[in-house]
């Protein structure tokens, strides 16, 4: 089993990405894989804000 990880950059909710990530998803479970898709229109994103933590 594998584990994927889906990241939906397209603005549209319900546009042809969200149907393809839609069936990939469905044949991706019925292989035993887990997925988790992340909708990125809906998320609170900022870029950097600058507090120099180094990393």
């Amino acid at each position: 089993m594998k584990k994927i990880m889906i990241l939906n950059g397209s603005p549209r909710a319900k546009g042809n990405t969200a149907a393809l990530i839609d069936s990939f998803t469905k044949g991706a479970e019925s292989a035993g894989h887990e997925v988790v898709r992340f909708d990125l229109q809906k998320m609170n994103i900022h870029g950097c804000l600058g507090c120099c933590g180094g990393g």
